[in-house]
């Protein structure tokens, strides 16, 4: 649970959170309460911690916008028990929320900076949480030793999205994806009988590049 300093900060975004319909899920919000957003930025940022915004942390990189979280996150419908794979850990919040969700099974995340690798791991494991995997690498390559995916949550901005996760996407799976340039949109795919279905799409997303192979050269 979060400490009694953030407490006030955190009921207050949740709030501003559910008002503006990006908190719709009594689960998600529970990952919310337990999972602290403070415990996963760089200490300049701590102030800041419970905003409704982006934080830089390191390597010209964001700890995502809590309500871009918990959109991305609701849209993904995670079950206990399922296998997810991350592409972007960043500092680990994302990464500790699908934790929290999928309870009995397992986060494969996928981050390019060792740095960055570095600092979500060391986050996660002072939280206890030990079902999660960080593997320093290509994201846009995504994971193979683990597919399929039940699902899997792109935290980067995608000209279009890397073949081979969509590959690596189990039948029924579900990927998330910012797809664009300068802005994008916020897509949500379902591989049903090999075919790739777009289930939602909603637009004015502003994410890093995802870089690598199939991404930004």
């Amino acid at each position: 649970m979060i400490e009694k300093k953030y407490r006030t900060a955190l009921n207050d975004l949740i709030i501003y959170l559910k008002k503006s319909r990006f908190l719709n899920d009594s689960k998600v919000e529970s990952a919310f309460q337990n999972i602290p957003r403070h415990e996963f930025v760089v200490p300049s940022e701590l102030d800041r911690a419970y905003y409704n915004e982006p934080l830089s942390i390191m390597n010209n990189q964001t700890i995502s916008q809590p309500g871009v979280v918990s959109r991305m996150t609701e849209w993904l419908d995670i079950k206990d028990g399922q296998k997810i794979l991350e592409i972007g850990t960043g500092s680990g919040w994302q990464t500790a929320i699908l934790s929290y969700l999928v309870r009995n099974g397992t986060v494969h995340s996928v981050e390019r900076h060792p740095e960055l690798a570095k600092f979500a791991r060391k986050n996660l494991e002072k939280l206890g949480i030990d079902n999660t995997h960080v593997i320093l690498g290509d994201g846009s390559l995504g994971y193979p030793e683990e597919s399929p995916y039940d699902r899997i949550i792109i935290t980067a901005a995608c000209t279009k999205i890397p073949q081979p996760l969509l590959e690596q996407l189990g039948e029924n799976g579900l990927i998330i994806a910012p797809v664009g340039d300068s802005s994008q949109s916020l897509i949500l795919l379902k591989k049903t009988s090999g075919k790739i279905v777009e289930i939602k799409n909603e637009s004015n997303y502003v994410f890093v590049p995802l870089l690598g192979k199939f991404g930004k050269k």
